[in-house]
């Protein structure tokens, strides 16, 4: 039994072997940390789509509503847009100068990638010559329908949050 602790103390295998299994653990603990990394990068971003679309399902059906009783209705709500996120009503991406020919349209735009969609309401800007852009943050929307000169229906999008 003594030669085996005196064999036992002198072998110095595990201590030799000792830096290479931090190294090992320290490159297995960095590659899941950057798997996990990507993980909530992704659910970050899926939060945010989904704020997103609850915000602009709210616009949607109050301003579908609004466009099929005609001009004269007036809604005010409350929303708050994801930091990083940034919604076009009433126009479609790189076209934002075609208004009212894509005033049908909307669009939002999360780090970097765009989402497009259609409604059956037009949008337009307070003045009525433009698209209505909605930045980050939160914003208290009037929504206000509207005929223009040719008779159509538009839904006026203004921001009374920034007065």
């Amino acid at each position: 039994m003594i030669d085996f602790s005196r064999n036992f103390l002198k072998n110095e295998r595990a201590a030799d072997a000792l830096p290479m299994r931090i190294v090992v653990a320290v490159i297995a603990i960095g590659a899941l940390l950057i798997l996990m990394t990507g993980a909530v990068s992704s659910l970050i971003e899926s939060e945010e789509t989904y704020t997103t679309k609850a915000i602009i399902s709210e616009i949607e059906s109050n301003a579908e509503q609004m466009s099929s009783k005609g001009a004269g209705s007036i809604v005010t709500i409350d929303v708050n847009v994801p930091s990083g996120v940034e919604i076009t009503f009433g126009a479609i991406p790189e076209s934002r100068n075609s208004w009212p020919s894509d005033s049908e349209n909307y669009y939002f735009e999360i780090n970097g990638k765009q989402t497009i969609g259609e409604s059956s309401a037009s949008y337009s800007n307070q003045t009525l010559d433009s698209c209505f852009i909605l930045s980050p943050g939160p914003h208290v929307l009037t929504l206000e329908s509207v005929r223009d000169q040719n008779g159509k229906i538009f839904i006026i999008l203004h921001d009374k949050s920034q007065i």
